[in-house]
Protein backbone atom coordinates (compact mmCIF):
# COMPACT_ATOMS: atom_id res chain seq x y z
CA UNK A 1 0.00 0.00 0.00
CA UNK A 2 1.61 3.73 -0.98
CA UNK A 3 2.06 5.95 1.53
CA UNK A 4 2.25 9.74 0.69
CA UNK A 5 4.44 12.17 2.70
CA UNK A 6 2.44 15.10 2.83
CA UNK A 7 3.87 18.87 3.78
CA UNK A 8 4.12 19.39 7.10
CA UNK A 9 2.92 22.21 9.02
CA UNK A 10 5.38 23.77 10.91
CA UNK A 11 4.08 27.06 12.12
CA UNK A 12 0.53 27.99 12.96
CA UNK A 13 0.64 30.47 10.00
CA UNK A 14 2.61 28.72 7.71
CA UNK A 15 1.02 27.97 4.41
CA UNK A 16 3.40 26.44 1.75
CA UNK A 17 6.90 25.61 1.21
CA UNK A 18 9.54 24.98 -1.38
CA UNK A 19 11.36 21.95 -1.91
CA UNK A 20 14.54 22.98 -1.32
CA UNK A 21 16.61 19.46 -1.71
CA UNK A 22 15.87 16.12 -2.54
CA UNK A 23 17.92 13.87 -0.06
CA UNK A 24 16.57 10.55 -2.05
CA UNK A 25 15.86 9.81 -5.00
CA UNK A 26 12.79 7.12 -6.71
CA UNK A 27 14.15 3.73 -6.19
CA UNK A 28 15.65 4.37 -3.48
CA UNK A 29 15.24 2.74 -0.18
CA UNK A 30 14.22 4.46 2.77
CA UNK A 31 13.71 3.77 6.62
CA UNK A 32 10.81 5.58 8.56
CA UNK A 33 11.89 8.53 10.53
CA UNK A 34 14.78 8.69 7.76
CA UNK A 35 14.77 12.01 6.14
CA UNK A 36 14.29 12.49 2.10
CA UNK A 37 13.69 15.62 1.18
CA UNK A 38 14.48 19.63 2.73
CA UNK A 39 11.86 21.61 2.30
CA UNK A 40 12.31 25.80 2.93
CA UNK A 41 9.52 27.28 4.77
CA UNK A 42 9.24 31.02 4.92
CA UNK A 43 11.27 30.80 8.04
CA UNK A 44 13.96 27.76 8.02
CA UNK A 45 14.89 24.71 6.11
CA UNK A 46 13.25 21.71 7.22
CA UNK A 47 14.27 18.25 6.88
CA UNK A 48 11.14 16.06 6.43
CA UNK A 49 11.51 12.27 7.14
CA UNK A 50 10.11 9.25 5.37
CA UNK A 51 6.36 8.27 6.72
CA UNK A 52 7.60 4.51 6.54
CA UNK A 53 10.07 1.78 5.92
CA UNK A 54 10.31 1.01 1.60
CA UNK A 55 10.84 2.43 -1.50
CA UNK A 56 10.33 6.28 -3.56
CA UNK A 57 8.57 5.35 -6.23
CA UNK A 58 7.43 8.90 -6.92
CA UNK A 59 8.21 12.71 -6.49
CA UNK A 60 5.52 14.27 -7.18
CA UNK A 61 7.28 17.51 -6.07
CA UNK A 62 10.23 18.83 -8.17
CA UNK A 63 12.77 21.29 -6.41
CA UNK A 64 12.08 24.76 -6.03
CA UNK A 65 8.84 24.18 -6.32
CA UNK A 66 5.87 25.76 -4.23
CA UNK A 67 3.93 23.45 -2.39
CA UNK A 68 0.48 23.84 -0.03
CA UNK A 69 0.56 22.87 3.77
CA UNK A 70 -0.53 18.97 3.26
CA UNK A 71 0.32 18.98 -0.47
CA UNK A 72 1.81 15.53 -1.92
CA UNK A 73 5.91 15.50 -1.99
CA UNK A 74 6.40 11.77 -2.47
CA UNK A 75 4.84 8.56 -2.51
CA UNK A 76 6.80 5.73 -0.73
CA UNK A 77 5.57 1.95 -1.71
CA UNK A 78 6.82 -1.71 0.07
CA UNK A 79 9.30 -3.35 -1.02
CA UNK A 80 7.58 -6.38 -2.45
CA UNK A 81 4.92 -3.89 -4.31
CA UNK A 82 8.18 -2.03 -5.44
CA UNK A 83 9.70 -5.52 -6.86
CA UNK A 84 6.31 -6.46 -8.42
CA UNK A 85 5.83 -3.20 -9.87
CA UNK A 86 9.46 -3.46 -11.27
CA UNK A 87 8.77 -7.15 -12.74
CA UNK A 88 5.87 -5.71 -14.38
CA UNK A 89 7.38 -3.07 -16.27
CA UNK A 90 9.77 -5.34 -17.30
CA UNK A 91 7.39 -7.89 -18.33
CA UNK A 92 5.83 -5.66 -20.95
CA UNK A 93 8.39 -3.90 -22.11
CA UNK A 94 9.75 -6.85 -23.89
CA UNK A 95 7.88 -7.99 -26.76
CA UNK A 96 5.76 -11.21 -27.37
CA UNK A 97 6.02 -14.64 -28.71
CA UNK A 98 2.68 -14.03 -30.81
CA UNK A 99 3.67 -10.69 -32.30
CA UNK A 100 6.75 -10.49 -34.04
CA UNK A 101 9.57 -7.76 -33.69
CA UNK A 102 8.80 -6.12 -37.13
CA UNK A 103 4.71 -6.18 -36.63
CA UNK A 104 5.07 -4.17 -33.07
CA UNK A 105 7.26 -1.42 -33.90
CA UNK A 106 5.56 -1.14 -37.07
CA UNK A 107 3.01 1.42 -35.41
CA UNK A 108 5.48 3.47 -33.38
CA UNK A 109 7.85 3.71 -36.68
CA UNK A 110 5.11 4.99 -39.11
CA UNK A 111 4.76 7.52 -35.88
CA UNK A 112 7.85 8.30 -36.57
CA UNK A 113 7.90 9.48 -40.39
CA UNK A 114 7.95 12.73 -41.37
CA UNK A 115 4.63 14.36 -41.79
CA UNK A 116 4.03 17.55 -45.13
CA UNK A 117 4.74 20.85 -43.92
CA UNK A 118 2.98 23.47 -46.17
CA UNK A 119 5.19 25.83 -47.50
CA UNK A 120 5.80 28.92 -46.07
CA UNK A 121 3.87 32.13 -47.64
CA UNK A 122 6.40 34.78 -49.10
CA UNK A 123 4.47 37.60 -47.20
CA UNK A 124 5.08 37.64 -43.60
CA UNK A 125 2.05 38.55 -41.91
CA UNK A 126 2.59 41.83 -39.53
CA UNK A 127 -1.35 41.72 -37.73
CA UNK A 128 -1.99 38.06 -36.39
CA UNK A 129 -6.17 37.78 -37.47
CA UNK A 130 -8.40 37.37 -34.70
CA UNK A 131 -10.78 34.63 -33.74
CA UNK A 132 -13.27 36.66 -35.73
CA UNK A 133 -11.66 37.03 -38.60
CA UNK A 134 -11.21 41.05 -37.96
CA UNK A 135 -7.71 42.26 -37.20
CA UNK A 136 -5.97 41.11 -34.23
CA UNK A 137 -2.94 42.67 -32.70
CA UNK A 138 0.61 42.45 -34.03
CA UNK A 139 3.22 39.74 -33.37
CA UNK A 140 5.70 41.58 -30.75
CA UNK A 141 7.93 40.57 -28.35
CA UNK A 142 6.95 42.78 -24.72
CA UNK A 143 10.25 44.88 -25.01
CA UNK A 144 9.58 45.66 -28.56
CA UNK A 145 5.85 46.85 -27.59
CA UNK A 146 7.18 48.42 -24.57
CA UNK A 147 9.55 50.42 -26.86
CA UNK A 148 7.07 51.04 -29.41
CA UNK A 149 4.31 52.90 -26.50
CA UNK A 150 7.13 55.24 -25.14
CA UNK A 151 7.70 56.41 -28.68
CA UNK A 152 4.64 56.72 -29.99
CA UNK A 153 5.46 54.34 -33.17
CA UNK A 154 2.49 52.75 -35.03
CA UNK A 155 2.90 49.52 -35.69
CA UNK A 156 0.84 48.72 -38.83
CA UNK A 157 3.44 50.16 -40.38
CA UNK A 158 6.05 47.92 -38.80
CA UNK A 159 7.73 45.12 -40.52
CA UNK A 160 8.48 42.01 -37.84
CA UNK A 161 11.85 40.11 -38.83
CA UNK A 162 11.44 37.45 -35.73
CA UNK A 163 9.42 34.08 -35.87
CA UNK A 164 6.27 34.29 -38.04
CA UNK A 165 6.91 37.76 -38.57
CA UNK A 166 6.88 38.59 -34.82
CA UNK A 167 8.23 42.38 -34.28
CA UNK A 168 11.49 42.44 -32.61
CA UNK A 169 13.90 45.56 -31.08
CA UNK A 170 15.96 45.82 -34.14
CA UNK A 171 13.06 46.25 -36.54
CA UNK A 172 11.69 49.56 -34.50
CA UNK A 173 15.56 50.79 -34.70
CA UNK A 174 15.42 49.91 -38.52
CA UNK A 175 11.80 52.06 -38.34
CA UNK A 176 12.92 54.81 -36.89
CA UNK A 177 16.12 55.23 -38.85
CA UNK A 178 14.04 54.88 -42.49
CA UNK A 179 12.08 57.51 -40.80
CA UNK A 180 14.70 60.09 -40.00
CA UNK A 181 16.47 59.46 -43.60
CA UNK A 182 12.95 60.17 -45.63
CA UNK A 183 12.53 63.43 -46.96
CA UNK A 184 10.11 65.86 -45.09
CA UNK A 185 6.75 65.96 -46.92
CA UNK A 186 3.76 68.35 -45.91
CA UNK A 187 0.18 66.62 -46.69
CA UNK A 188 -2.46 69.16 -47.60
CA UNK A 189 -6.68 68.59 -46.91
CA UNK A 190 -6.85 66.18 -49.70
CA UNK A 191 -4.30 63.42 -48.76
CA UNK A 192 -1.71 64.52 -50.77
CA UNK A 193 1.95 65.47 -50.03
CA UNK A 194 3.88 68.13 -51.39
CA UNK A 195 7.50 69.43 -50.59
CA UNK A 196 7.74 71.96 -47.44
CA UNK A 197 8.00 75.33 -49.37
CA UNK A 198 11.13 76.13 -50.71
CA UNK A 199 13.20 78.76 -48.71
CA UNK A 200 12.32 77.29 -45.30
CA UNK A 201 15.26 75.81 -43.43
CA UNK A 202 14.25 71.97 -42.75
CA UNK A 203 15.07 71.44 -39.39
CA UNK A 204 17.95 69.18 -38.69
CA UNK A 205 17.22 65.80 -37.53
CA UNK A 206 18.70 64.00 -34.51
CA UNK A 207 18.37 60.49 -33.74
CA UNK A 208 15.78 59.19 -31.47
CA UNK A 209 17.56 56.95 -28.71
CA UNK A 210 15.64 53.95 -27.62
CA UNK A 211 15.33 53.32 -23.73
CA UNK A 212 17.64 51.07 -21.96
CA UNK A 213 16.41 47.43 -21.24
CA UNK A 214 19.60 46.44 -18.69
CA UNK A 215 17.50 44.75 -15.87
CA UNK A 216 17.38 41.43 -13.74
CA UNK A 217 14.43 39.69 -12.76
CA UNK A 218 15.02 37.75 -9.19
CA UNK A 219 12.36 35.67 -8.17
CA UNK A 220 11.43 35.81 -4.41
CA UNK A 221 11.73 32.91 -2.03
CA UNK A 222 9.20 31.98 -0.18
CA UNK A 223 10.81 33.79 3.16
CA UNK A 224 11.37 37.04 1.13
CA UNK A 225 7.50 36.86 -0.20
CA UNK A 226 5.97 35.44 3.45
CA UNK A 227 8.23 38.32 4.90
CA UNK A 228 5.95 40.86 2.37
CA UNK A 229 3.10 39.98 2.71
CA UNK A 230 3.24 39.93 6.49
CA UNK A 231 4.97 43.32 6.75
CA UNK A 232 2.27 44.45 4.07
CA UNK A 233 -0.24 43.00 6.19
CA UNK A 234 0.81 44.48 8.84
CA UNK A 235 1.40 48.37 8.09
CA UNK A 236 -1.84 48.04 6.52
CA UNK A 237 -3.97 46.81 8.82
CA UNK A 238 -2.31 48.13 11.96
CA UNK A 239 -2.94 51.87 13.02
CA UNK A 240 0.86 52.41 13.88
CA UNK A 241 2.18 55.20 16.36
CA UNK A 242 5.50 55.79 16.57
CA UNK A 243 7.24 57.52 19.61
CA UNK A 244 11.24 57.97 20.10
CA UNK A 245 13.54 58.65 23.10
CA UNK A 246 17.23 59.67 23.43
CA UNK A 247 19.32 57.75 26.09
CA UNK A 248 22.24 58.13 27.47
CA UNK A 249 24.46 54.71 26.79
CA UNK A 250 27.80 55.97 28.09
CA UNK A 251 28.16 53.67 31.31
CA UNK A 252 26.54 51.23 29.65
CA UNK A 253 28.69 50.86 27.03
CA UNK A 254 31.39 51.55 29.55
CA UNK A 255 30.15 48.17 31.52
CA UNK A 256 30.45 46.22 28.48
CA UNK A 257 33.95 46.88 27.52
CA UNK A 258 34.81 46.46 31.19
CA UNK A 259 32.68 42.96 31.39
CA UNK A 260 34.53 41.52 28.27
CA UNK A 261 37.84 42.59 29.51
CA UNK A 262 37.59 39.93 31.70
CA UNK A 263 35.25 37.16 30.12
CA UNK A 264 36.94 34.45 29.37
CA UNK A 265 34.27 32.86 27.17
CA UNK A 266 31.07 34.63 25.12
CA UNK A 267 31.40 38.48 25.78
CA UNK A 268 28.58 40.48 25.69
CA UNK A 269 27.25 43.01 22.78
CA UNK A 270 25.06 45.93 22.99
CA UNK A 271 22.50 43.75 21.53
CA UNK A 272 22.71 41.42 24.52
CA UNK A 273 22.04 44.07 26.56
CA UNK A 274 19.56 45.71 25.00
CA UNK A 275 17.10 42.35 24.92
CA UNK A 276 17.97 42.58 28.56
CA UNK A 277 16.87 45.76 29.12
CA UNK A 278 13.68 45.43 27.71
CA UNK A 279 13.24 42.76 29.26
CA UNK A 280 12.92 44.53 31.97
CA UNK A 281 11.27 47.56 30.69
CA UNK A 282 8.52 44.93 29.90
CA UNK A 283 8.37 43.62 33.81
CA UNK A 284 7.69 47.72 34.59
CA UNK A 285 4.58 48.14 31.57
CA UNK A 286 3.52 44.75 30.65
CA UNK A 287 0.53 46.64 28.83
CA UNK A 288 3.22 46.47 26.19
CA UNK A 289 4.76 42.72 26.66
CA UNK A 290 1.28 41.99 24.48
CA UNK A 291 -0.27 40.41 21.55
CA UNK A 292 -3.37 41.68 19.80
CA UNK A 293 -5.44 39.00 18.61
CA UNK A 294 -9.44 38.91 17.42
CA UNK A 295 -10.36 42.34 19.23
CA UNK A 296 -8.89 41.01 22.37
CA UNK A 297 -5.56 42.24 24.35
CA UNK A 298 -3.84 38.98 25.74
CA UNK A 299 -1.21 40.28 28.17
CA UNK A 300 1.52 37.97 28.53
CA UNK A 301 3.47 36.72 32.23
CA UNK A 302 6.55 35.69 30.62
CA UNK A 303 9.18 37.68 28.51
CA UNK A 304 10.02 36.11 24.94
CA UNK A 305 11.78 38.31 23.21
CA UNK A 306 12.80 38.05 19.38
CA UNK A 307 15.40 40.32 17.30
CA UNK A 308 15.79 40.48 13.90
CA UNK A 309 18.37 39.04 11.93
CA UNK A 310 19.22 39.45 8.45
CA UNK A 311 20.29 36.41 6.19
CA UNK A 312 20.39 36.16 2.48
CA UNK A 313 17.04 34.38 1.81
CA UNK A 314 15.55 37.49 4.30
CA UNK A 315 14.89 38.20 7.30
CA UNK A 316 14.35 36.04 10.13
CA UNK A 317 13.45 36.51 14.04
CA UNK A 318 14.77 34.17 16.33
CA UNK A 319 13.63 34.64 20.04
CA UNK A 320 15.09 34.19 23.33
CA UNK A 321 13.13 32.91 25.89
CA UNK A 322 12.53 34.37 29.62
CA UNK A 323 14.66 37.14 29.12
CA UNK A 324 13.56 38.41 32.30
CA UNK A 325 14.51 35.26 34.24
CA UNK A 326 17.85 35.20 32.81
CA UNK A 327 21.51 36.60 33.12
CA UNK A 328 22.90 38.90 30.61
CA UNK A 329 25.58 36.38 29.76
CA UNK A 330 23.12 33.30 29.82
CA UNK A 331 21.16 35.87 26.89
CA UNK A 332 24.60 36.39 25.27
CA UNK A 333 24.82 32.63 24.89
CA UNK A 334 21.56 31.60 23.79
CA UNK A 335 21.90 34.54 21.19
CA UNK A 336 24.73 33.58 20.01
CA UNK A 337 23.71 30.33 19.42
CA UNK A 338 20.80 31.66 17.29
CA UNK A 339 22.48 33.70 14.83
CA UNK A 340 24.50 30.79 13.84
CA UNK A 341 22.03 28.92 13.12
CA UNK A 342 19.86 31.35 11.57
CA UNK A 343 22.63 31.96 9.30
CA UNK A 344 23.59 28.49 8.74
CA UNK A 345 19.98 28.00 7.77
CA UNK A 346 19.59 25.52 10.57
CA UNK A 347 16.83 27.11 13.15
CA UNK A 348 14.39 24.82 14.23
CA UNK A 349 10.56 25.69 14.29
CA UNK A 350 10.59 26.26 18.07
CA UNK A 351 13.25 29.01 17.54
CA UNK A 352 11.12 31.38 15.78
CA UNK A 353 7.55 31.03 17.75
CA UNK A 354 6.33 32.43 20.89
CA UNK A 355 7.95 35.89 20.78
CA UNK A 356 5.87 38.49 22.82
CA UNK A 357 7.93 41.37 22.05
CA UNK A 358 10.81 42.03 18.71
CA UNK A 359 13.59 44.53 19.31
CA UNK A 360 15.43 45.65 15.71
CA UNK A 361 18.72 46.48 15.52
CA UNK A 362 20.47 48.49 13.44
CA UNK A 363 23.50 49.11 15.85
CA UNK A 364 26.24 47.43 13.07
CA UNK A 365 25.40 49.90 10.02
CA UNK A 366 25.81 53.68 10.03
CA UNK A 367 21.81 54.16 10.79
CA UNK A 368 21.25 56.66 13.47
CA UNK A 369 17.38 56.39 13.32
CA UNK A 370 14.75 54.45 11.77
CA UNK A 371 10.89 53.05 12.96
CA UNK A 372 10.58 49.36 12.26
CA UNK A 373 7.31 47.83 10.93
CA UNK A 374 5.30 45.91 14.19
CA UNK A 375 5.48 41.97 13.25
CA UNK A 376 1.48 40.81 14.50
CA UNK A 377 0.32 39.82 16.44
CA UNK A 378 2.48 41.46 18.52
CA UNK A 379 1.76 45.11 19.77
CA UNK A 380 4.73 46.23 19.70
CA UNK A 381 8.77 46.64 18.29
CA UNK A 382 11.69 48.78 19.74
CA UNK A 383 14.15 50.15 16.99
CA UNK A 384 17.41 50.53 17.79
CA UNK A 385 20.01 52.24 15.87
CA UNK A 386 23.79 53.10 16.41
CA UNK A 387 24.87 54.92 19.59
CA UNK A 388 26.16 58.11 18.08
CA UNK A 389 28.97 60.08 20.16
CA UNK A 390 28.13 63.85 20.43
CA UNK A 391 28.59 66.99 22.56
CA UNK A 392 25.47 67.04 25.75
CA UNK A 393 24.71 69.76 28.44
CA UNK A 394 25.75 67.92 31.62
CA UNK A 395 24.85 69.86 35.03
CA UNK A 396 25.91 73.09 33.00
CA UNK A 397 28.91 72.05 31.53
CA UNK A 398 29.70 70.50 27.79
CA UNK A 399 30.72 67.02 27.43
CA UNK A 400 30.87 64.28 24.68
CA UNK A 401 28.32 61.36 25.67
CA UNK A 402 27.40 58.42 24.10
CA UNK A 403 23.41 58.72 22.43
CA UNK A 404 21.23 56.64 21.51
CA UNK A 405 18.02 57.26 19.35
CA UNK A 406 15.12 54.83 20.09
CA UNK A 407 11.74 54.37 18.38
CA UNK A 408 9.25 52.46 19.68
CA UNK A 409 6.40 51.62 17.18
CA UNK A 410 3.15 50.60 18.73
CA UNK A 411 -0.64 49.34 17.73
CA UNK A 412 -2.97 51.92 18.94
CA UNK A 413 -5.67 49.55 18.91
CA UNK A 414 -4.14 48.00 22.13
CA UNK A 415 -1.05 50.62 23.56
CA UNK A 416 -1.98 54.00 23.72
CA UNK A 417 0.19 57.49 23.45
CA UNK A 418 0.54 57.66 27.76
CA UNK A 419 1.65 53.93 27.73
CA UNK A 420 4.59 54.15 24.80
CA UNK A 421 5.68 57.11 26.75
CA UNK A 422 6.02 54.98 30.27
CA UNK A 423 7.59 52.26 28.46
CA UNK A 424 10.52 54.96 26.74
CA UNK A 425 10.73 56.30 30.21
CA UNK A 426 11.34 52.93 32.02
CA UNK A 427 13.61 51.60 29.00
CA UNK A 428 15.65 55.25 29.53
CA UNK A 429 16.19 54.64 33.55
CA UNK A 430 17.28 50.92 32.95
CA UNK A 431 19.83 51.72 30.30
CA UNK A 432 21.26 55.10 31.68
CA UNK A 433 21.77 53.43 35.45
CA UNK A 434 23.18 49.62 33.56
CA UNK A 435 23.47 48.15 37.56
CA UNK A 436 19.95 46.95 36.68
CA UNK A 437 20.91 44.89 33.33
CA UNK A 438 23.15 43.02 36.41
CA UNK A 439 20.31 41.74 38.61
Amino acid sequence: MAVDVRMPRFSDDMEEGAVSRWLKQVGDRVEKGEPIVEVETDKVIVEVEAAADGVLAEILAQEQEIVPVDGILCRIVSVEEAAVTKSALAGSAAPTSAEPPGESLAAPLAKMQPQPVAAPSNVVPLIQPAADGSAGQPLITPLARRIAQQLGIDLSSVRGSGIGGKIIKTDLQGHISAVQSAPQEASDLSGGAHPAPAGRAEPARTAVPLPAANYEEVPQSPLRRTVARRMTESKAGIPHFYMTAEVDTTEMLALRDQINAQANGRRITVNDQMIKAVALTLERVPEVNAAYLNDTVRRYGEVHIGFAVSIDAGLVTPVVRDCHLKSMGRIATEAAGLIDRAKSRKLRPDDLDGGTFTISNMGMFDVVAFSAIINPPQVGILAIPRPVERPVAVDGRVVVRSRLQVTLSSDHRAIDGVTAAAFLKAFKDVVENPVNLML
